[in-house]
C-alpha cells in the first residue's frame, strides 16, 4: 500500500541525537592516514636533503703530498 507521509512547512521531524564518541570513530581512519602521510613526506624530504652534495666535496684535494720527482 501507499503510505501518506506528507511533509508540512513549519513542522519539525523527530530529533536525532548525536554521540560525541561516534565522531572519533568516524574521524579515526582519516587521522591515521594523515599521520602516515606526514611521516612519509618527512622521510622523503630527509632523504632528498641527505643526497644534496655538500660544497666541500667538489674541491680538489691539495697536492702537498711531499713526493719528490727526480728527472
Amino acid at each position: 500500500m501507499v503510505s501518506n507521509d506528507i511533509k508540512r512547512i513549519g513542522k519539525r521531524g523527530p530529533q536525532v541525537q548525536h554521540q560525541r564518541s561516534n565522531a572519533w570513530e568516524v574521524m579515526k581512519p582519516f587521522v591515521h592516514f594523515g599521520v602516515k602521510a606526514t611521516a612519509t613526506i618527512a622521510h622523503a624530504l630527509i632523504s632528498i636533503i641527505k643526497h644534496i652534495p655538500k660544497p666541500d666535496l667538489n674541491k680538489p684535494p691539495k697536492q702537498n703530498s711531499g713526493k719528490v720527482i727526480k728527472i
